[in-house]
């Protein structure tokens, strides 16, 4: 294990091309996507201070998408600088072998890895919520009666409750109050066990009342009805909840993911994509210390006779490979075409298996 001022070197070297990386595309990032809304943000005569507030809004989101790439090319960079200065030369006649740079520099991996997990956690689903409702807040009268027909009520289908499945045509955009509710009651064991319909759902006093409720009851082999004019309904239905399932490409938290999984919160999807929603948001962070081991053919790309410029290539090409396979198995896995825990890990080991043989092969050299 390397210690003192070389694992310093390192690990400084390494965190400033990251962090440099993961900055410029961030901005790049940002410039693209005001590039495409700036003029809807001016159309709602939110002028500069509603661009600088969309911006600010969705910075958390881009820095999570650009860090898997920024510490890619960060390490790409600083093995090439080490390369390239002959400060790996150097390293290795000293009898220092690869594995312990790595070990040396991997703190700064770890370090960023936590970082990247708790913005998507804990800042992006919240920061994505208060731009939904800002951006709903601030639409044009008059789109708002083109695309809604009213400015209350959006559209809503399907959801599963712990008392059952729930059809709603419309809600209100705060979620507490809901037109045109049937709920389809189960058992333990998922049996249908009755039905409820009402005019309306309406959430007073932390609690969901029932107005023209009619219901019926599979029981003793045979059938009850009942009406009422008002009645009370328990369930795990909020409505936050409904706000969610209204805007779906909303990110959830682990926690709101697990609350779903548990049926403490509602759901409107298989129980497949919140699986592998959460197992996806675990693996995230190992993706960025995997591109440690994915850019080490950078260290070759530098050569006598000028060849070993194709190492860089290759590093690149493994580390967007990650990427890209994680995200196409992420979708899989969310269809229900693959497990979940396969959805999140499998190309984790892939080239985690392909890193160690490259550090295997070049420690060797």
């Amino acid at each position: 294990m390397i210690g003192g001022p070389l694992a310093s070197y390192l690990r400084k070297l390494l965190l400033t091309q990251t962090l440099g990386v993961l900055l410029a595309l961030t901005a790049l990032l940002q410039l693209l996507e005001m590039l495409d809304v700036t003029t809807d943000i001016l159309k709602r005569h939110l002028g500069f201070a509603g661009v600088l507030h969309y911006a600010g809004l969705r910075t958390a989101s881009e820095l999570v998408l650009a860090m898997p790439l920024a510490m890619l090319i960060g390490s790409l960079f600083t093995f090439y600088t080490l390369a390239r200065n002959h400060e790996l030369i150097a390293i290795r006649a000293a009898g220092i072998r690869l594995r312990s740079m790595l070990l040396a520099m991997l703190p700064v991996a770890l370090l960023l890895a936590a970082a990247q997990f708790v913005v998507a956690d804990r800042i992006v689903p919240v920061a994505e919520a208060h731009l939904s409702d800002w951006w709903q807040a601030t639409e044009p009268p008059d789109d708002k009666n083109h695309n809604n027909d009213g400015d209350a009520d959006t559209q809503l289908s399907w959801f599963r409750t712990d008392d059952g499945l729930v059809s709603v045509q419309q809600a209100s955009k705060d979620g507490r109050h809901l037109q045109g509710v049937t709920i389809y009651r189960r058992d333990a064991d998922g049996g249908f066990i009755g039905r409820l319909r009402a005019s309306r759902l309406d959430w007073v006093d932390e609690h969901w009342t029932l107005t023209q409720m009619s219901s019926m009851n599979l029981a003793d082999g045979g059938v009850q009805r009942d009406q009422q004019p008002t009645a009370l309904w328990r369930s795990n239905l909020r409505p936050e909840d409904l706000k969610r399932l209204d805007t779906p490409s909303l990110p959830m938290s682990s926690a709101t993911l697990s609350d779903v999984l548990t049926g403490a919160r509602v759901g409107d999807r298989p129980l497949s994509y919140y699986r592998t929603a959460l197992y996806h948001s675990y693996a995230a962070p190992f993706v960025l210390m995997l591109m440690l081991l994915l850019a080490l053919p950078s260290t070759q790309a530098v050569q006598r006779g000028g060849e070993g410029g194709g190492s860089l290539l290759i590093a690149l090409g493994a580390g967007l490979g990650l990427v890209l396979s994680s995200g196409l198995m992420a979708s899989l896995g969310q269809g229900g075409r693959v497990p979940p825990l396969a959805a999140a890990t499998l190309p984790l080991l892939v080239f985690a298996a392909l890193g160690l043989m490259w550090l295997r092969h070049y420690d060797r050299g």
